[in-house]
């Protein structure tokens, strides 16, 4: 794993989506064509959660979700030791629980990005 993806996502699990989304968009200049709608996505989590922790905005956090959703739908299960699936399916829970007619989403709501854990004996 690239050591800037392992940042952004230790920036992104504490909150710091700004940072994270920095880390990342150096990471997608830099990266391969096949990986670059991925790291769209990951970054569209991070713009959205942004807009939600830092200005308080529900229905545009929500949208870019769902933005970032379709971005990272073909990388599914798991892409580059991100575990992708658990994420969207956290991320778009969050997204409807927020659109939710007097909901009062929180930050320590927001889903964390879990990695793949690699086993050597069954």
């Amino acid at each position: 794993m690239d050591a800037r993806l392992r940042e952004g996502i230790t920036l992104f699990n504490q909150g710091k989506f700004f940072d994270s989304h920095e880390v990342w968009e150096n990471f997608y200049r830099d990266t391969d064509q096949e990986n670059k709608a991925f790291l769209e996505g990951l970054i569209g989590l991070a713009a959205a959660y942004r807009l939600f922790c830092d200005f308080g905005e529900i229905r545009g956090s929500a949208r870019l979700i769902y933005q970032a959703l379709i971005r990272l739908e073909n990388y599914q299960p798991a892409f580059l030791q991100v575990q992708v699936k658990d994420l969207c399916q956290s991320a778009e829970a969050w997204a409807k629980a927020a659109e939710a007619a007097g909901a009062k989403p929180s930050a320590s709501d927001i889903p964390k990005i879990k990695l793949q854990r690699f086993r050597f004996f069954s």
